[in-house]
């Protein structure tokens, strides 16, 4: 036998027995874990979606999300998360991994990759959200993950309802693709307060700040936002200014503001078990997200995002008795951009999208 194939061999032993070991591990772990711990929720969305757009005379068929997401606790005192979007814009992208110990049960202490407390719509699960496509604050300018640490608490009264809720947390304040090399002098931050006076009423400020375009600069966005919901009625506006550090842009501005009501259906033959009626006006100003960096022997951000403004009107009908949660959303909007610039997935369009949630 010759040196190299006894090398050969050698090699694939030690491979056979690696993988006999994480075996053996994982079939130990899993039963030491059920045995100590209750199973995993499973969760997941499925958005698929057909789009019009006029002025082109051309559409599209496109799979929004596929998530898919696994929570739970493993203590009383500590619980976990594990996220992932199999298809966000025809991408394989990580959302949450992190865990939690709950010292007492209004106290949360958070670390990993995890959406940063700011905004309203920008922190909303897409299976929370009311339209087909997202406001320009929770897609182009307050959308934010990041890995870092989070701490919050809640304050509850007598009959166990959340009067106050505090969340703040330090973040590597780079890019989640590079992790490894993420050493800070200055991390990112946010925080965010939730003020609720009476039921169904909202006030909620929040600030956020992170390093951008290779640390080079940064910029801090403050966030103010309010919602009240009652009867079928969920009436909601926000409000985001955002600034750079060292001039490297102008200041952004942008608004949200929408309107929903409810209404379920009495008619038990029906298929249809509540139909919500919807409008949004949306609002931004030129923006620049610092990834594309600065412009040729300059020192000020690519522009990312032109200035715009779009009105959406729209219907969900949500199915009824049906064994996942399942709506059918009928969007339309409408585009002007004061000063050009718009692209090619930004402008008028029908969309019609099947949403399905387990």
């Amino acid at each position: 036998m010759t040196i190299e194939k006894a090398k050969k061999i050698t090699k694939i032993y030690n491979w056979i027995r690696l993988i006999i070991l994480v075996v053996s591990l994982t079939f130990f772990c899993a039963g030491y874990l059920s045995a100590q711990t209750a199973s995993p929720q499973i969760h997941g969305i499925l958005r698929g979606k057909y789009e019009y757009q006029p002025d082109l005379g051309a559409s599209r068929f496109e799979v929004r999300n596929a998530r898919l997401s696994a929570n739970g606790s493993l203590t009383n005192y500590s619980s976990y998360k594990l996220e992932v979007d199999l298809c966000d814009e025809s991408a394989i992208k990580m959302k949450d991994a992190w865990v939690r110990v709950n010292p007492w049960n209004s106290l949360r202490m958070t670390i990993g990759q995890q959406r940063m407390p700011f905004s309203i719509d920008a922190h909303r699960n897409p299976s929370a959200q009311y339209f087909a496509n997202r406001s320009f604050i929770a897609k182009q300018v307050g959308d934010m993950r990041d890995v870092g640490f989070q701490t919050g608490y809640d304050f509850k009264n007598k009959e166990n309802r959340t009067l106050l809720s505090l969340d703040a947390g330090v973040f590597n304040g780079s890019n989640l693709d590079n992790q490894k090399t993420a050493w800070f002098k200055s991390p990112g931050y946010s925080a965010r307060i939730q003020y609720y006076p009476i039921k169904g009423f909202a006030i909620i400020p929040s600030i956020q700040h992170q390093q951008i375009a290779n640390r080079e600069t940064y910029y801090t966005s403050l966030d103010f936002g309010s919602y009240y919901e009652s009867n079928g009625w969920h009436i909601e506006a926000e409000y985001l200014h955002k600034f750079y550090g060292r001039d490297a842009f102008d200041d952004c501005n942008a608004v949200d503001a929408m309107i929903i009501y409810s209404q379920k259906l009495n008619n038990n033959q029906s298929f249809i078990e509540k139909i919500s009626y919807l409008g949004r006006y949306d609002w931004m100003q030129d923006h620049s997200s610092g990834k594309n960096g600065f412009a040729e022997n300059s020192k000020l951000l690519q522009l990312t995002d032109a200035e715009r403004h779009r009105m959406t009107l729209g219907a969900t009908f949500s199915l009824r008795n049906a064994a996942f949660p399942t709506d059918i959303r009928l969007n339309y909007e409408k585009y002007w951009y004061p000063h050009g610039g718009a692209k090619e997935s930004e402008q008028d369009k029908l969309v019609c999208e099947l949403m399905i949630k387990f």
